[in-house]
């Protein structure tokens, strides 16, 4: 096949063919680690209803061998001039304002070149970018352990920044016991509530995938993500039409390549009163939002649906192919409590030449000095991008 090499493109999102899109499709299949939100079935509805006209670049890799061509990395960026955080020109990854978790996606089985070839790209002279923000990475996994490794030797060190711990459920764990162990004599009142549902009507909890999403599923989860202060203050995907437009044109992508959309439902006398919207990614689950009926908000349905969730994952057939699922949530979201364990996230800056290294170490200077003349915040938030 002979020695492969490594071609670095950057490109626009409207030259992309529909075998383009499926390269990027499959390389998110095999990638080294899973990412929905890096999925072109987020990707391109966010940037057609969310952000539509924002000014992006797709990275894009490509590994050659005998002749042929295979996609083996893609990361999508904004361009930017300098921040703060980094304050020299840099391509910095794109978050829409429901990206839960940042980086890029490479093959699993090329991470090291991918980043070699990427760095080599940056530190061209005629290159104006001079390295990466990413925003919300795994800052332990495979990807930014090569680039930590790459950069060093290349003598151009990154800076993980705000790093934070964010809620991840192993599904080998899941059932009854594990119940017990993260919510203690709380489970207690919880199946107290669910018997209270019961008095009011027949129960039925259901995970929905591998037969597709329905249409009265979607709907009832935008209803039912739009009530209570989401839709009072206007932060529901049904509070615009570019919202529930970019919900219904995902969910559609995902549940049509293999059945990657996942519901959760909840449901009273055959009406859904909490619903939650997760998306397959290799083989992890990622969650997206929730919804429940305030109607019923002493009884608290939203809990009762991911309780029930815990119960029957292990065993149910639509997470058969699933290791484990990863929150998407804050600091101070309820499912802390429940999925036990945890994996860190945090804003990794690559700087790719000297100039770049060397303002990037200034402000981490300055960065420090100010912090120790400061009393240290109780949580440090994830950085997600500062402007100038």
């Amino acid at each position: 096949m002979g020695v492969p090499t490594w071609e670095v493109r950057l490109r626009s999102v409207v030259e992309l063919t529909e075998l383009d899109r499926q390269a990027w499709a499959k390389l998110e299949a095999r990638a080294a680690e899973p990412n929905a939100f890096m999925s072109p079935h987020f990707v391109l509805p966010a940037l057609t209803y969310l952000d539509a006209g924002a000014s992006v670049v797709l990275m894009w890799i490509e590994r050659s061998a005998g002749g042929l061509k295979e996609l083996a990395g893609v990361g999508v960026f904004q361009c930017s001039l300098g921040t703060r955080v980094f304050p020299w020109p840099h391509l910095s990854a794109y978050q829409s304002e429901h990206t839960y978790l940042g980086g890029l996606l490479v093959d699993g089985e090329s991470v090291r070149p991918v980043v070699e070839a990427i760095q080599s790209y940056l530190s061209r002279a005629s290159c104006l970018w001079k390295g990466l923000e990413l925003p919300k990475i795994h800052t332990t996994g495979p990807l930014a352990e090569a680039i930590q490794v790459v950069s060093k030797q290349r003598g151009h060190p990154v800076q993980i920044l705000g790093p934070q711990p964010r809620s991840m459920l192993t599904l080998a764990q899941c059932g009854e016991a594990l119940l017990r162990d993260t919510l203690g004599k709380k489970l207690n009142e919880i199946n107290r509530c669910m018997r209270r549902l019961e008095d009011l009507g027949e129960v039925q909890w259901e995970c929905l995938r591998k037969e597709g999403i329905p249409t009265a599923s979607i709907d009832a989860f935008l209803d039912l993500e739009h009530q209570g202060w989401k839709g009072e203050s206007g932060t529901s995907l049904r509070s615009t039409t570019a919202g529930k437009d970019f919900f219904h044109d995902m969910v559609a992508r995902f549940d049509r390549d293999g059945h990657r959309a996942l519901f959760t439902e909840l449901r009273l006398g055959g009406k859904v009163v909490a619903s939650t919207c997760n998306f397959v990614s290799g083989n992890m689950g990622f969650a997206f939002k929730v919804g429940w009926d305030p109607q019923h908000r002493k009884l608290g349905p939203g809990m009762l649906n991911e309780v029930e969730f815990i119960r029957r994952a292990r065993t149910h057939p639509h997470c058969e192919d699933l290791l484990s699922f990863d929150s998407g949530a804050s600091a101070d979201s309820f499912i802390n409590r429940l999925w036990p364990d945890s994996r860190s996230l945090g804003m990794l800056v690559m700087p790719s030449g000297r100039l770049a290294s060397l303002a990037l170490t200034a402000t981490k200077r300055l960065r420090d000095s100010r912090q120790s003349r400061q009393p240290k915040p109780e949580n440090d938030a994830i950085i997600t991008g500062v402007k100038a």
